[in-house]
């Protein structure tokens, strides 16, 4: 059996962890999409617990260029029901290869108490362009393709089987909060749609073949919205139980 290495490269940033204490039950991701010299930064929150929060978040961009720093802020108020994910700020910036450029997202919950974090570093070594980053990322891509003991995993995909006009529009609704949830998980799911009794048809999401939530299709805009909200509160929920589940078997 080949030993799979699973590696994630963030193009030239550096990812940062923090201490476990923070994203436990609230939890902050930055996503990040970079086209020609801009980059577009997505602050997102997840709740993983079975309860009702609110927050507030502060989104900053922190430029440095030699002594000189400038700081780029975004804050609001919001709240998540239990297992939901949200998009919480989105900003663009032109990328500066002379700058080192911090990207910090903070939540608090109701308190005021720091409760998930997530931080970026693009640019840490000042003295490398831009230009020599991609190109050593693309240099890394191709050893590792190169290399039969080496694979990569693809995060955050979704399938489907739809069959009608209201089913299409349900995996669209669905699959567009996915993503912007910030879920990003390593199972794919499956979103199926079968014919029931009649002309009725029955929509499954599906991870590992087990069906994580199902409904009766109808047409109408707002149901189907619905369903797709609690579609993806429901795989929230089945996801964390499969870590917490790892977790239980890793200590024993």
């Amino acid at each position: 059996m080949k030993l799979f290495n699973y590696i994630t490269i963030l193009f030239f940033s550096v990812n940062l962890g923090f201490s476990q204490v923070y994203n436990q039950t609230i939890e902050a991701k930055i996503q990040t999409n970079f086209q020609d010299d801009f980059l577009t930064i997505t602050g997102t929150a997840l709740n993983k617990t079975s309860f009702n929060a609110s927050l507030r978040y502060e989104l900053s961009v922190i430029k440095h260029v030699g002594s000189n720093h400038s700081k780029n802020s975004q804050a609001g108020r919001f709240t998540l029901l239990p297992n939901e994910g949200k998009e919480l700020s989105k900003t663009t910036i032109n990328l500066d290869d002379k700058a080192k450029i911090i990207i910090l997202l903070l939540i608090y919950d109701i308190d005021d108490q720091l409760v998930g974090k997530d931080r970026l570093v693009l640019n840490e070594n000042k003295n490398e362009s831009i230009q020599n980053q991609q190109a050593n990322v693309k240099n890394m891509i191709n050893k590792l393709s190169a290399n039969d003991d080496v694979g990569f995993v693809l995060r955050g995909v979704v399938t489907q089987e739809m069959k009608t006009k209201a089913g299409n529009d349900f995996y669209n609704y669905f699959s567009t909060i996915y993503r912007q949830s910030g879920i990003n998980s390593l199972y794919i799911v499956h979103v199926k749609e079968q014919f029931n009794l009649g002309r009725n048809t029955k929509i499954q999401v599906l991870v590992n073949q087990d069906v994580v939530y199902q409904f009766f299709v109808q047409p109408k805009q707002d149901y189907l919205k619905g369903m797709a909200e609690n579609a993806l509160r429901r795989l929230s929920g089945y996801l964390q139980q499969i870590e917490r589940n790892k977790e239980t078997i890793q200590k024993f």
